[in-house]
């Protein structure tokens, strides 16, 4: 609540004030590591040790990225990171979408078990599956291999849970007049449904991307040879290579995330939009 003061106009009340404090508080801790880390990747290593645990900007430098990328393979790893985002978010995206049609327009009994059992299985930690995935994977004799990356991530719980829940809103009277008119199960998902639903489908997209770009423990598992390298793992090479200066490895930490800040800049309207709209389902 706010005070009026005599001339009509409102100042702040106490509450208001504190709440204030805090989220820009918050907003500073998390800007902060961003902060340092892109004034780092800039300035040379010895300026980052005598001016603490914030530099500041003194000459501008691009030899940290240089370092960076000619002590590790970033551009080829860049490459494979870009073809498993690819590909774990189309297979995300056409399970995702079959899944949440499946739950909620054909009428079949045990659906609600079915989902109840997708909501299960985001309890369940990840690396819990690590030892079962590792083995199926190898099995197939994908090991070292993009897809058997990719592989065990095809088929998430939260894109399905999210196009569920869109698709729930739709009017069951669209999609029985679709049938009526003798559109298959397909083509009124693809037509009808997912238009309907454009902005929570945008944003199971760009989760999905996420997902793929930051995933790091099984890629580091599953693959052996720098071929198949991600650009995460190839990050986290940085450190015991020659160029183990701390300024090096910032640079290559804002390599890796460049993509996903152009990404949210990009696909901003579409993710707030989808976010909300299934908050309010």
């Amino acid at each position: 609540m706010t005070a009026t003061t005599r001339r009509g106009r409102r100042t702040p009340s106490v509450g208001t004030v504190i709440r204030f404090v805090v989220v820009l508080a918050a907003a500073g801790l998390v800007f902060l590591p961003v902060y340092v880390s892109v004034l780092s990747a800039f300035t040379e290593g010895g300026t980052i040790a005598r001016n603490g645990l914030i530099p500041s900007l003194g000459e501008v430098t691009l030899d940290n990225f240089r370092q960076a990328i000619d002590a590790v393979p970033l551009l080829p790893e860049y490459l494979v990171s870009i073809a498993v985002v690819t590909l774990q978010t189309l297979g995300n995206l056409i399970t995702g979408s079959l899944a949440a049609y499946a739950l909620v327009f054909p009428a079949w009994p045990g659906r609600r078990i079915a989902f109840a059992l997708v909501l299960l299985t985001l309890a369940v930690p990840g690396e819990a599956l690590v030892i079962p995935n590792y083995e199926f994977v190898s099995g197939l004799g994908l090991r070292d291999t993009i897809i058997g990356v990719v592989l065990p991530y095809l088929a998430m719980a939260y894109p399905i849970f999210l196009l569920r829940q869109a698709f729930s809103a739709v009017p069951t009277e669209l999609w029985e007049a679709a049938r009526l008119d003798g559109s298959g199960h397909i083509r009124t998902l693809v037509t009808i449904i997912i238009p309907a639903c454009r902005p929570q489908v945008t944003t199971a997209i760009i989760w999905s991307a996420f997902a793929a770009w930051n995933g790091f423990f099984w890629p580091l598992l599953i693959t052996d040879s720098v071929a198949v390298r991600t650009i995460q793992v190839g990050v986290s090479q940085l450190d015991a290579s020659e160029a183990s200066e701390p300024s090096v490895i910032f640079a290559g930490a804002v390599l890796v995330v460049i993509p996903t800040i152009a990404l949210v800049i990009a696909a901003q309207r579409f993710l707030v939009n989808g976010l909300a709209r299934g908050a309010l389902r």
